[in-house]
């Protein structure tokens, strides 16, 4: 009994044992300000649902699509509830197992000159094992399983902010074009508008036939432009469907003009913070833990497993009743390097994955930093486009006007004219780069998953219909012959 009570505190604290080594997170030199911006007096919040900030009720319902029914969406949900039922499987090593058997037979013996004879043979049994864990492997094999389970959800947010970006992106993408379209279609009225003013000045003999070749060189022109950006919006359109979760289909947007998109100013945070704030940081981080714990159970595998056992029987027959015990003991004694090739194996990755998170936070500081830069050059860049496009605006009724009167000649009306749709366009670019931006940095700054990720929502059709009108494509009827 001494000797058993011994074995047993000897065992329990070999079961206390960790060979994981202790984790310490990867020292990265951090800023202390952004360069393209200052930093908010106060703790600057975002919140999960940034997208609000631009204040349109047809994002708005489209987030919310998406959120709900995109594909990538859901098949990185599934991916979560796989790694937690790998933890779960994980978990289970440091439990016992229980088994039931079950058995039923018979024998019909016959011999000469008498009755024959049925024996049965029926038992039942209950086997019970367990490892005892002595140098931690399953207890470091539930922890990397847990970190992976932690890493599969920011994973799963990473994804969902990916989505909210693209999501954005086209649908101002979508806007513009239409927009773009619109601008083309009214300067190709004013262009055939002209071409009615060169023809009539020709006919009157005040021009040359060269003058009326040109400007219906230059109409037919920008007709071919109008049906690349139709087909531009269109694809448009088809990529945002998929976003959705949805077949192709056609969008009636409200919102005609990028300037009707407010362009929110996008609190900072400091520098150190992002490393909180951006779920593609936090799942390399859950990485690195798991590779961290792996290290552990590499470890353990260097030394011996102790199996624990009982089998009870029980049968018909009151003399074929039994009670087993056993205990296994296996030990490493050569396997040619393999072990310890897993000890280092498994100590490198941790240490390629240190480096990957080093050099993700730094790529995410120089995204902020793009992000900022871009958004403070597309500011600049749609002032300066105004203006141009607001001059360009009067220097080609002036000029058509006179051209008409013939006080200038027919080059500089139609250097007019072409100026005014290259402002005109390039204003509108200039918006779509400024709402790019703000989209970037909300990304770049983790777009508040730091204050947890928003949970899809369940999406109503004809509440989304009141905001954005999705046109089905016609049903076509075929008639049976």
């Amino acid at each position: 009994m001494k000797n058993l009570a011994s074995t047993l505190a000897i065992v329990a604290v070999l079961s206390g044992c960790s060979l994981i080594p202790e984790y310490l997170k990867p020292n990265v030199d951090m800023p202390t300000f952004w360069k393209g911006g200052k930093v908010a007096m106060e703790p600057a919040t975002i919140n999960a649902d940034w997208w609000k900030n631009f204040n349109n009720k047809e994002l708005n319902a489209l987030m919310d699509m998406a959120l709900a029914n995109n594909n990538d969406l859901r098949a990185a949900l599934a991916r979560v509830q796989q790694a937690r039922a790998s933890a779960r499987i994980a978990g289970a090593e440091l439990f016992p197992t229980l088994d039931a058997t079950g058995n039923a037979g018979g024998t019909l013996s016959h011999r000469k000159g008498r009755d024959s004879r049925w024996d049965t043979d029926n038992s039942a049994g209950l086997s019970v094992g367990y490892e005892l864990d002595l140098f931690g492997g399953n207890r470091a094999g539930v922890k990397a399983a847990r970190a992976r389970l932690t890493g599969s959800v920011f994973d799963h947010d990473a994804l969902a902010l990916v989505l909210m970006g693209d999501v954005a992106r086209q649908y101002f993408s979508l806007v513009n074009l239409r927009e773009r379209v619109a601008i083309a279609e009214s300067n190709l009225v004013n262009e055939r508008n002209v071409m009615k003013i060169v023809q009539a000045r020709f006919d009157a003999g005040s021009s040359s036939a060269l003058d009326v070749s040109r400007q219906k060189a230059e109409v037919a022109t920008n007709e071919a432009a109008l049906a690349a950006l139709k087909n531009q919006a269109s694809i448009s359109e088809n990529a945002l469907s998929v976003l959705l979760g949805q077949a192709p289909k056609n969008f009636k947007l409200k919102t005609k003009l990028l300037s009707q998109i407010k362009a929110p100013k996008v609190p900072l945070t400091q520098p150190s913070a992002v490393a909180q704030q951006r779920p593609d940081i936090r799942k390399s981080e859950q990485d690195l833990i798991a590779a961290n714990a792996d290290i552990g159970v590499a470890r353990a595998a260097l030394f011996p497993s102790i199996n624990l056992g009982a089998t009870a029987l029980a049968a018909f027959n009151p003399a074929a009743q039994s009670l087993a015990l056993a205990a296994s003991l296996v030990g490493p004694i050569f396997h040619g390097g393999a072990l310890q090739g897993g000890v280092q194996k498994a100590t490198a990755r941790e240490m390629e994955l240190a480096e990957n998170y080093r050099k993700i936070i730094l790529t995410s500081l120089q995204e902020v930093e793009n992000a900022l830069s871009s958004a403070k050059a597309a500011r600049a860049r749609e002032q300066s486009f105004s203006v141009a496009m607001a001059e360009s605006r009067k220097t080609y009724n002036l000029s058509r006007d006179l051209y008409q009167a013939g006080s200038v000649d027919y080059q500089t009306m139609l250097d007019s004219q072409r100026t005014l749709l290259s402002a005109e366009d390039s204003h509108a670019q200039s918006e779509l780069e400024l709402l790019n931006a703000i989209v970037d940095l909300y990304k770049a700054l983790g777009g508040g998953w730091h204050n947890g990720p928003a949970k899809p929502a369940v999406v109503k059709k004809a509440a989304v219909e009141k905001s954005v009108t999705v046109v089905a494509p016609a049903k076509t009827e075929v008639k049976k012959k």
